[in-house]
């Protein structure tokens, strides 16, 4: 078993559940151009990186219109009610555990990196991250070469492991030497991740058996949890039934 050091996250699509959110805002542009909405395959069809070719599978057409301008009207949309797209299940509790084991914790992501550094501060989680890898602008270009420069000059002790949602993350983790644990239920269809070879799972807490050695206590941790969800709908069937005045 590999002894990893550093976990690489996505953003969107791993951390935060936005994939409808962010389906509805790509809506939001196209029906204003008079054009038929997408449903979530066609969505999954069309998805990948660079994403002005996603865009452009869409049906848009950037000889006649801007890019940028297209771009900036998806951010406007999405940034409008950003900060109430949940977190997926199971985020708190991986970021903790891993923070447990002292594993450095970093996001590598495609977004601008000030609004994923607010996205973080709003939901309480800037603090299990080292550092933001985003990028300057908001056209969602690779996330590679900011990682490469980033790693130039803060070389990581031991392995890495990157955890994403797309093909992009896988490729990006190949392309910096990490090996890569992808997550069902993001900005992906899980056949085309099932046939990438990577390792799949559920949820972000889901990724243990891949990253940490049982002789880290990955599996005393879900016990734990196991035990306190366990004893609460034990303290809540007492309470129901009013035999909770003998405690």
């Amino acid at each position: 078993m590999n002894e990893y050091t550093a976990v690489f996250w996505d953003w969107n699509g791993t951390l935060i559940d936005d994939l409808d959110y962010n389906i509805d805002c790509i809506n939001r542009i196209i029906g204003k151009m008079g054009r038929k909405p997408i449903d979530r395959k066609e969505y999954y069809d069309a998805f990948g990186f660079p994403v002005v070719n996603f865009y452009k599978k869409l049906g848009f057409d950037f000889d006649k219109e801007s890019y940028v301008k297209v771009a900036d009207e998806y951010i406007a949309a999405y940034n409008a009610q950003a900060d109430d797209v949940p977190l997926r299940k199971g985020v708190r509790e991986a970021l903790a555990v891993y923070a447990d084991k002292g594993l450095k914790q970093y996001i590598l992501t495609a977004s601008e990196k000030k609004i994923v550094e607010h996205g973080l501060a709003c939901r309480g989680l800037d603090k299990y991250f080292t550092e933001v890898l985003g990028l300057d602008n908001f056209l969602a270009g690779g996330k590679v070469e900011v990682a490469k420069k980033y790693l130039s000059e803060h070389p990581q002790q031991g392995k890495c492991v990157m955890i994403g949602d797309t093909l992009h993350d896988l490729e990006t983790a190949s392309e910096l030497g990490m090996d890569c644990v992808l997550l069902k239920g993001g900005h992906t269809a899980e056949e085309k991740l099932l046939d990438s070879g990577a390792p799949v799972v559920d949820h972000p807490n889901d990724t243990y058996r891949y990253v940490l050695p049982t002789g880290r206590g990955y599996q005393k941790t879900a016990v734990d949890l196991s035990f306190v969800s366990k004893y609460k709908s034990f303290y809540d069937d007492l309470k129901n039934t009013n035999k909770t005045e003998d405690w």
